[in-house]
């Protein structure tokens, strides 16, 4: 099922399969274009909450993101959506949004995973373990062993 997909994907099966190597994730996730449900007016980036905790759901291709939409029962109605690099998302943009705002990728497909606000994955001024005694030391790598060029472009309607 994950062998024909995109390389996040592929690298999202493997994860939930081993559970090791989170770092090779993380670096992928930086790497790839992932996409948003944006709005225009006023312009944001709709973030979920539930009990409490903010989730981002981002998606891996545009065929996801739908399928999230049908999910809420939104299906036939446009939706902007905006490509950006994981990496830009994590670094740039997560610091704007509410503390402890949790990146889902893919929500509702069975390679669904989740990259919470921790150090290693987030900019350290926003990870919600930056505080703890001894801090956590968690791998990174700089590149994914998936490394390729994302082409970034602004969105459109679906």
């Amino acid at each position: 099922m994950c062998v024909s997909q995109p390389f996040i994907v592929r690298e999202a099966c493997r994860f939930r399969r081993t559970l090791q190597r989170p770092e090779d994730l993380v670096a992928t996730f930086r790497g790839t274009g992932v996409h948003l449900e944006c709005v225009s007016d006023p312009p944001a980036i709709p973030v979920i909450d539930i009990d409490g905790v903010p989730w981002l759901p981002v998606f891996s291709d545009l065929a996801h993101l739908a399928a999230f939409l049908l999910g809420r029962g939104e299906a036939g109605s446009p939706a902007e959506h905006l490509l950006i690099s994981g990496g830009r998302l994590l670094d740039l943009y997560l610091p704007g949004m509410p503390a402890g705002t949790t990146v889902i990728l893919d929500p509702l497909q069975p390679h669904a995973v989740v990259l919470p606000p921790l150090t290693g994955i987030v900019p350290e001024s926003i990870a919600i373990d930056r505080d703890l005694p001894g801090g956590p030391a968690r791998p990174t790598v700089e590149l994914s062993p998936y490394e390729r060029p994302v082409e970034r472009t602004w969105g459109g309607v679906l």
